[in-house]
């Protein structure tokens, strides 16, 4: 029996469904969100993807139509409630729901989780979580492919490639598999171009965001004994100055890891409400763990912190000993 025959079953004996996935979605959040509405409309099921943050618009173009509606408290709180299955697509805890969680939290329905973070919170009852893939496309491919629910076509491939190839790093990071590069060759083989996909989601930068990113680069400080801990600050000011969204300096941190000496990489941003830390590491140095002590999480070597009531300031200095001491423990000179 396949492991997802509970989902699959999920799916079938039930008719209404709310999607959706976290704050902030990134390139895995919205191409698998996608995905898990077009194999339920596939199914004829009664469908919504309902959002808290708008989606970015380098993603844009895997929601032509514009299905993902944006959380209206008024509109929305009704058929989150009612709704005879709430799936959480690539995020494990309510806190990543913002103020949808206080919906969220008032349903008698089946709550479902697909995800590959770590930690996943009591709240579902039903979990689809596997922490060795490469991303929650990863998993939803792995599900289709088990099940045979649905065939994949090329709107389906489209998302579950650019998931994969998101939170892969384009195809860099630890968890990119010999089985990664088979599913996305038969992703491609379905129709998917990886140029275009990746033209659609790397290259819609505007001249604000390079501005943002020379800023951003040169404010990179290194600390430690062996500078093995690399910060750079953006902050809300410059956001504001270039009209730029937080989302757009999600590949900011990797510019600090492309940093020889560099074992963990920090980007603060400073926001209207409180701070956002992104932290990455190389090797096995867990930067989740880290990031638990300040209530956020994510993978080994990629996770992220959201501070609502403290400016990036009140913990600056506090994160970088973290991140020193961490590099300590783990044997890292």
């Amino acid at each position: 029996m396949s492991v997802y025959s509970d989902l699959k079953n999920i799916l079938a004996n039930n008719n209404s469904f709310i999607l959706t996935t976290h704050v902030n979605p990134d390139g895995d959040a919205i191409g698998s969100v996608m995905a898990m509405y077009l194999i339920l409309k596939k199914l004829d099921k009664q469908v919504r993807v309902i959002n808290y943050s708008p989606t970015p618009y380098f993603l844009s173009f895997l929601d032509p139509e514009n299905i993902i509606e944006l959380f209206n408290p008024e509109r929305h709180s009704a058929p989150i409630r009612d709704a005879d299955v709430f799936i959480a697509i690539d995020f494990n805890t309510p806190s990543r729901l913002s103020r949808m969680g206080e919906e969220f939290s008032k349903r008698a329905g089946i709550n479902v989780c697909i995800d590959h973070h770590q930690n996943p919170q009591p709240v579902f009852q039903h979990l689809f979580v596997d922490t060795s893939l490469s991303a929650t496309g990863h998993i939803l491919y792995n599900f289709i492919e088990d099940t045979k629910i649905v065939e994949i076509d090329y709107d389906i491939a489209v998302n579950l490639y650019t998931a994969i190839m998101t939170d892969t790093g384009s195809f860099r990071f630890e968890r990119t598999t010999p089985e990664v590069h088979h599913i996305a060759a038969k992703l491609i083989e379905i129709g998917v171009s990886p140029v275009k996909v990746f033209a659609a989601v790397y290259d819609q930068n505007t001249p604000g965001k390079l501005s943002l990113l020379s800023e951003a680069l040169a404010s990179i400080r290194l600390y430690g004994e062996n500078n093995e801990v690399g910060v750079m600050v953006v902050t809300a000011g410059s956001l504001n100055r270039y009209g730029i969204d937080e989302a757009d300096t999600e590949g900011f941190v990797n510019f600090i890891m492309s940093l020889a000496s560099v074992r963990i990489g920090v980007k603060f941003i400073e926001l209207a409400k409180g701070c956002k830390v992104s932290l990455r590491s190389k090797g096995k140095i867990p930067v989740n763990e880290l990031a638990a002590k300040y209530g956020g999480g994510g993978h080994i070597n990629a996770a992220g912190i959201r501070l609502r009531e403290n400016k990036y300031t009140d913990v600056f200095e506090q994160v970088i000993q973290d991140a020193i001491e961490m590099i300590k423990m783990n044997g890292v000179k």
